[in-house]
């Protein structure tokens, strides 16, 4: 029998997007690992931290967890001193997906730990952990989350990535080898890490002179410096919040999942908030305060503590290098201070330290 002209055309035209997407799935595939620009120092950093996480496995510890505003904002050091317990923070970048934020401290929690998140606003709207700038940096530095994923959250992946930068990723396959600046971005092996930022720490002029490397972590996580940067130019509310709340089940599922788990192994969760501008951000606003409260309201559904309120972590614009979650020194010190208070006013009985 003689198929008609149209059931030919069809059938030509699935074939033609079958190959198509054979040949974009494969190159996706090829690409994989691909030195394209991206932020290479989180690799070095992420192994720094887990050494840390691995030292204190056993110990009692306070855990602050965020992006980038724990990473400047926080003194662990100052935290232990007055606390009296270990104190580790795990802050970095805040395009770092909830998920892998709580993902990594789990098997290094023990009965009587105290997590503590500071999560930048930006977290509490996350609908999907697969934005740009996080399978960027997937695809050129950490192939291996992609590949240890189930294929129902590959494919998530893999719809999520631009074409354009698939394509980028199999031209830099191609040429790397050939570009310096590529090269350069070869990455280091974990004991190289960890060799010399003990060296580091050992020194003790050690003043480290870039603030985005694994070389600007102190021996508790946190940044050693910080620096004026360019101020960052806003429209509006650069904080988010002047948005209708919306609760995305990716974020509040995961956050549920993980106090519950917390919960049954005898460790404390406590949700917090990160230091804001306070020029930028009014919390008077009834639009604001809509806002707030109704992420305290969703917190408090799951059964979460909260220490202070988003207004108690407000400071002028001075006390930041430029971007708007980015504290100085000054600004560091106060914000690890306010929030030293309300943990020793509103947390549990804290544990004493175990060696």
């Amino acid at each position: 029998m003689t198929r008609s002209l149209p059931t030919r055309y069809l059938g030509t035209i699935a074939l033609i997007f079958a190959l198509g997407t054979i040949a974009y799935t494969g190159a996706f595939f090829y690409q994989m690992g691909a030195r394209v620009a991206a932020e290479y120092w989180l690799h070095d950093a992420q192994v720094v931290k887990q050494e840390l996480l691995a030292q204190r496995q056993h110990q009692n510890k306070i855990i602050f967890s965020a992006g980038s505003s724990a990473f400047f904002g926080i003194d662990s050091q100052e935290v232990e001193k007055k606390l009296g317990i270990p104190a580790l923070n795990l802050g970095l970048h805040i395009g770092r997906p909830v998920h892998l934020l709580v993902a990594e401290m789990v098997p290094y929690l023990t009965r009587g730990d105290i997590v503590v998140l500071p999560l930048e606003f930006e977290h509490y709207r996350a609908a999907t952990p697969y934005t740009d700038w996080f399978t960027n940096q997937v695809m050129s530095w950490s192939p291996d989350y992609f590949w240890q994923l189930d294929v129902t959250e590959k494919l998530k992946f893999l719809r999520s990535v631009l074409p354009q930068r698939v394509a980028v990723g199999v031209l830099t396959k191609l040429l790397g080898e050939h570009l310096d600046r590529v090269r350069t971005r070869a990455l280091k092996a974990p004991e190289e890490i960890l060799d010399r930022v003990r060296t580091a720490w050992n020194r003790r002029d050690h003043h480290p002179d870039k603030m985005f490397s694994f070389l600007n972590l102190s021996t508790r996580g946190d940044a050693i410096v910080s620096a004026p940067e360019h101020p960052l130019q806003y429209a509006g509310n650069p904080y988010l919040l002047d948005r209708d709340f919306v609760e995305p089940a990716y974020f509040w599922n995961t956050l549920q999942n993980f106090f519950v788990t917390a919960q049954a192994r005898g460790i404390q969760v406590y949700i917090t908030w990160p230091p804001t501008m306070k020029a930028k951000l009014d919390l008077s606003s009834p639009h604001m305060q809509k806002t707030v409260q109704a992420i305290v309201n969703k917190v408090r559904q799951l059964g979460i503590p909260i220490l202070g309120t988003p207004s108690d972590f407000q400071y002028p614009d001075d006390r930041f290098t430029g971007n708007i979650y980015h504290l100085t020194s000054q600004g560091k010190a106060e914000h690890t201070n306010r929030l030293i208070e309300h943990m020793t006013r509103e947390a549990v009985p804290l544990p004493r330290p175990t060696h």
